[in-house]
């Protein structure tokens, strides 16, 4: 269920008119996004963090960043370099048991974290043909892996 968010509110002030549950999915709704924005994502996410390397298609250079979280639709990831929203960028996703995974992804948002010089980048995966199966095999691992981590 989405809620509406009101401007005036300041960044951790409760809503007196919302129970403490509704109050966490409001939360969960504005984490991570610049400026209290509604977060749009249409699949769940997971934690994590694995190092990438993104390459800017346009102009070749490859940026070390660190993913935070991932969905099937896209991920979010911590880089010293600011993306500018519409980048198209391919995305080398290290993983220790094979290699890389690539995938295509288009940067949607990039905000800097207040105090450091880290940017919050979000991008939305366009995998082709080719990658879809590897990215929701990918995906798929991380949800096994955090349910297991969960149950047992």
């Amino acid at each position: 269920m989405a809620y509406e968010i009101d401007p005036s509110l300041k960044t951790g002030e409760l809503i007196p008119e919302y129970s403490i549950s509704t109050q966490v999915e409001l939360a969960s709704q504005t984490m991570n996004q610049p400026d209290g924005a509604k977060d749009t994502r249409q699949h769940a996410r997971f934690e994590l963090l694995e190092y990438a390397i993104i390459v800017d298609r346009k102009t070749q250079e490859s940026i070390r960043s660190v993913i935070i979280d991932v969905s099937l639709g896209g991920l979010q990831v911590r880089s010293r370099h600011l993306f500018h929203a519409g980048t198209d960028c391919i995305l080398n996703i290290g993983r220790a048991d094979s290699d890389p995974l690539v995938v295509e992804a288009e940067a949607r948002y990039c905000v800097q974290i207040d105090g450091t010089d880290l940017y919050a980048t979000g991008f939305r995966c366009m995998p082709t043909e080719a990658q879809r199966v590897q990215w929701v095999d990918y995906v798929h691992a991380i949800f096994l892996s955090q349910g297991e981590y969960l149950v047992g």
